[in-house]
């Protein structure tokens, strides 16, 4: 009783030195920086990476800053030195660091956080990764490439009615825009996880897992108190408005998430939930006596650690787009002309097309390479103590693979191809069989991350960019309005752990009349039902 009373006693202090120190220090706009690498740097508000470059330059491939002034932080500023830790060196760099706030909202215990992007690097992990896999790889794309194609069709569908409500029938804005691609992305995750596809962005379901969705990134994005103070996750909820907060956030998630893996389970087509059930009773570890079943619920959580990477991320990759046409436009003609041969004007692009469109390939992985959406990757914790380049790694520190910094490796990515802070896409080209084009393999997209933590749904994620910037340089100009100013590609926004370009008004004009008449004509000809766009229940 005593002891409990003693960590109540300076639980209080340690509040309350917190709290005035809050309020006696300098505020800071939590939006206006990246987590981790904003405090690294001093950059404009407005363009919140524009000295990440110089500050990755100056420390070199590894760097040992002090995050807030006092805790060190190992950055991996090179390709080179990201694949000898994350990769030769994976056993001892694939845990996460510490993360009570996201153990506390999914009722887990230290290392287990039920999100597998935050869970250690365990059997557990592994089983749920082998789950997962069958969904998200290539065995699985014959099934979610017909998907893409039928919400890519609803996107440009959806896109030309909104510009019939432009004044001149051509200016948008990229805010305007996002909820459609927003839309598009977040049907094929869940039509893909769960057999439910969304027809419209005011759907109900959609918006309660985006509002879940915001909670949880600001939450992983913003450490709270029991993040530095790791013992006060011990505090009852009547004396811990943080474990209350978390208590709440859970419960919540706990209902939409078996909500939505009861509609996976007993939807008639085939999908990731089916498949996981499967896998998951084929793989679970054995017991003398009897098989272990996977729970449903830590199953339900994998589900949705996967929809978050999804929709989250690829709407505000593809904006990029739409600022990188306006900034580098020559790419735009190369892709009409590539497009007219390959796919003509009577009919849409299709992942059939793929082997003859390797330029349109180049676009996504540049875009991939040229902003990433997390410039700063996830971060990983050091295991033991070690030493890369004469720089010491203490057992214990957090290490973070610089994504930006890599993308822009002169080791890696040859600056002769093309400025490495410009949008090029030949630089992801080589010469093929007979002088084709094909795109190049050997070539990282440090967004997705290295070694065991790898992003699964890496696959996915190319393969439904690949297939929107198809459609919308098939079927669109984009411009700039008259008057406006240059393009300024380093203004951006920070959302959580990702950034996305701030809001740009353009011209998005149907490249003729025979555009509206095949989208209109395809959209109302497409085959919308899931069960068979997609198949019925093949499971592995």
């Amino acid at each position: 009783m005593a002891a409990t009373s003693a960590v109540v006693v300076i639980v209080i202090g340690l509040l309350t030195v917190v709290y005035i120190s809050r309020k006696n220090g300098k505020k800071m706009d939590k939006l206006l920086k990246l987590p981790l690498i904003g405090d690294l740097h001093s950059s404009p508000i407005e363009k919140p990476l524009a000295n990440w470059d110089c500050w990755a330059r100056q420390n070199g491939p590894i760097a040992v800053p002090n995050l807030f002034g006092i805790i060190p932080i190992v950055v991996l500023n090179s390709y080179e030195a990201a694949t000898e830790l994350f990769s030769r060196r994976s056993q001892w760099y694939s845990n996460r660091p510490p993360s009570v706030s996201m153990e506390m909202i999914t009722g887990a215990a230290p290392g287990q956080s039920r999100f597998t992007l935050m869970h250690d690097y365990d059997d557990h992990l592994k089983l749920h990764h082998r789950i997962l896999s069958p969904s998200l790889g290539a065995l699985a794309a014959p099934k979610y490439q017909p998907l893409m194609e039928l919400e890519a069709k609803q996107l440009l569908h959806d896109l030309v009615n909104a510009l019939r409500h432009s004044p001149d029938g051509s200016t948008i804005s990229t805010d305007a825009i996002y909820p459609l691609l927003e839309r598009t992305q977040s049907s094929v995750i869940l039509a893909l996880h769960y057999g439910l596809r969304i027809p419209h962005p005011d759907e109900n379901i959609l918006h309660e897992i985006i509002d879940i969705q915001v909670q949880v990134t600001h939450l992983a994005a913003n450490p709270a108190l029991p993040d530095l103070i790791p013992p006060l996750r011990h505090l009852p909820a009547v004396l811990s408005p943080w474990k209350r907060a978390a208590d709440r956030l859970y419960a919540a998630q706990v209902d939409l998430y078996m909500r939505l893996f009861h509609h996976g389970r007993d939807a008639a087509g085939w999908n990731a939930t089916k498949q996981a059930l499967s896998t998951a009773a084929k793989y679970a570890p054995a017991s003398s006596s009897s098989q272990v079943q996977v729970p449903d619920l830590d199953l339900a959580f994998t589900l949705a650690t996967s929809i978050q990477g999804g929709m989250e991320t690829s709407p505000r990759q593809l904006l990029w787009l739409f600022i990188a046409a306006l900034h580098h436009p020559s790419f735009v003609a190369r892709a009409h002309a590539i497009l007219d041969e390959v796919v003509g004007r009577d009919r849409l692009p299709r992942f059939s097309d793929r082997a003859q469109l390797a330029f349109i390939d180049a676009v996504a992985h540049e875009l991939f390479r040229w902003r990433p959406i997390a410039p700063g990757s996830i971060p990983r914790r050091a295991d033991r103590d070690d030493e890369f380049q004469g720089v010491k790694i203490n057992k214990g520190v957090t290490v973070m693979a610089n994504a930006w910094g890599i993308g822009r490796d002169e080791q890696v990515f040859d600056p002769a191809l093309g400025d490495l802070q410009e949008f090029v896409p030949e630089r992801w080209l080589r010469e093929g069989d007979a002088g084709q084009e094909r795109l190049r393999s050997d070539l990282p997209l440090p967004v997705f991350g290295q070694g065991r933590r790898i992003c699964q749904g890496r696959r996915v994620a190319i393969d439904g960019t690949f297939m929107q910037v198809a459609s919308l340089l098939w079927a669109f100009d984009v411009e700039m309005v008259d008057g406006a100013g240059p393009v300024d590609p380093w203004e951006m926004v920070v959302v959580g752990f990702m950034t996305m370009p701030r809001e740009r008004r353009f011209k998005l004009k149907p490249r003729g009349d025979w555009v509206l008449d095949v989208i209109k004509k395809e959209w109302e000809t497409a085959e919308k039902s899931l069960d068979k766009v997609m198949g019925m229940a093949d499971i592995e």
